[in-house]
């Protein structure tokens, strides 16, 4: 299955439903995926799954304006590491930059640019597949959520901005109005886009957190090497330790790989890597990031990554970058 789009985007599908467990088995009917995936699952859905996810919700509901619902709950926390990223930038600008640089850390149905013109900052989406009834819900979903987050980033309404659509006006119109108040609504443009006053750019965010911008920007890049290397064994391995912050054992990784520990371990060979290799790798990623948060101290990072006394994470941290973790935080 490809990593078209973030599992997260299609449970906020079924929040915004409202689905009890019948429905929820008729929202991943013949979308490869199952309801504890779409409940649970840190994954990707790939783009034939995720249309008929979408075919099946716009079946389920009554509602014109369900994909736009949905897209309001997409605020920056939802967004994962692009959006702590995006929380923690330093001004508006920033935050948008971010977004248009990582979104493929999220998906691979779209693109976004990111604009600067005197008047104006614009971040334009483009989609990899031709309009339909399908790819318009993702359009006002997108939209929704472009338009929720510049909000919370700015911490106050947005006056004078523009928001285009690359379709006529639909019969439930009214509903663009209520969901993007403050903002002059552009059908059969272009493409689909946000604009906003140039003079957003400038705008200092009040959530801005220089020691988190790092955190979440290593992050994202860390995420696009993986995407960069999927299909490798290693890379599903990496995927797994991440989710459980390094502390899952060969056994526990190979049994969700459906595979022996065995053959796992012959098939990272087959890839010159090992699977301890891998875990120190995640860990040591882990530690570094917390340690670069103030308040977490080093006893605190120890038991974050399971250690059950200090001096045994001090040996390994030393291993890992030949320095103690003290030392590391001071420089």
């Amino acid at each position: 299955m490809t990593p078209d789009l973030a599992m997260t985007y299609c449970r906020m599908i079924a929040q915004t439903l409202g689905l009890d467990q019948g429905g929820l088995e008729k929202l991943v009917t013949d979308t490869g995926v199952d309801v504890d995936t779409l409940q649970h699952s840190d994954g990707f859905i790939d783009w034939p799954g995720a249309r008929q996810l979408i075919s099946n919700a716009r079946q389920l509901s009554d509602r014109p304006d369900i994909a736009l619902q949905t897209g309001l709950r997409a605020l920056p926390a939802m967004h994962g590491p692009m959006g702590m990223a995006a929380m923690a930038s330093p001004t508006l600008r920033d935050a948008m930059q971010l977004f248009a640089r990582f979104i493929n850390t999220r998906t691979q149905v779209f693109t976004t640019v990111f604009e600067e013109q005197q008047d104006t900052i614009t971040l334009r989406q483009e989609f990899a597949y031709p309009l339909d009834d399908n790819v318009q819900f993702l359009v006002e979903s997108v939209m929704a959520s472009a338009f929720a987050c510049h909000v919370v980033l700015r911490g106050k309404s947005i006056d004078g901005g523009e928001v285009h659509f690359n379709y006529p006006a639909p019969d439930y119109a009214e509903c663009y109005a209520q969901t993007f108040p403050g903002t002059r609504l552009v059908f059969d443009a272009a493409y689909a886009a946000i604009k906003l006053p140039a003079r957003y750019g400038d705008e200092t965010l009040p959530s801005h957190d220089r020691d988190l911008l790092w955190i979440a920007i290593e992050q994202c890049e860390a995420r696009q090497e993986a995407l960069r290397n999927r299909g490798t064994v290693s890379d599903q391995v990496l995927a797994l330790l991440h989710q459980h912050h390094g502390k899952a054992s060969l056994d526990t990784v190979a049994d969700q790989l459906h595979m022996s520990p065995r053959t796992l371990i012959r098939k990272l060979k087959q890839e010159n890597t090992r699977f301890q290799q891998l875990r120190d790798q995640t860990l040591s990623r882990r530690a570094a990031q917390l340690l670069g948060l103030p308040h977490y101290t080093v006893a605190a990072v120890a038991e974050d990554l399971g250690y059950t006394d200090v001096a045994s994470f001090r040996r390994a941290f030393q291993r890992w970058f030949g320095t103690t973790p003290g030392s590391f935080r001071r420089e």
